[in-house]
């Protein structure tokens, strides 16, 4: 079992009440500091922005390991993800949906259409956030 820590420093900037307060904080892993805020910030990544760049992340690398074992060149890879908020049968908001957009380009020898699905569908089966999430996960493949 391997642990993956993070530093998180947030400190009170002006009011704090019932009818706001600051959100923006810190968040420092590996050495790399990533300023973060509230939901839909313009200036700064959302609690909900890093759920679904960690389940884009982690779909790719898991992609990538796959293609490695297949000896398959991956040239580049693209995702241009979306995670959607909903709210649940007990009306409490969450991460309703996130739909991955994965282009993934090769060099030399090309996986066709139904291989490359089944190489996402493996890669959603062990990516570990994909696992510890109960967001719906759509990936859609363009050609």
């Amino acid at each position: 079992m391997s642990e993956h820590k993070i530093s998180l420093n947030w400190h009170k900037q002006g009011p704090f009440n019932h009818e706001g307060f600051e959100r923006q904080h810190q968040i420092t892993a590996s050495g790399q500091t990533l300023t973060m805020s509230g939901a839909n910030t313009p200036d700064h990544v959302d609690p909900e922005q890093a759920l679904t760049l960690s389940l884009a992340s982690c779909h790719m690398l898991t992609f990538l390991a796959l293609a490695a074992k297949k000896r398959l060149v991956v040239a580049n890879y693209q995702d241009e993800a979306v995670g959607t908020l909903g709210q649940n049968a007990e009306g409490k908001s969450y991460v309703e949906r996130i739909v991955l957009r994965p282009k993934v380009s090769f060099e030399g020898k090309t996986p066709d259409e139904a291989a490359l699905e089944k190489m996402h569908h493996k890669a959603h089966e062990h990516c570990f956030i994909a696992n510890s999430i109960l967001s719906d996960v759509h990936i859609e493949l363009s050609s």
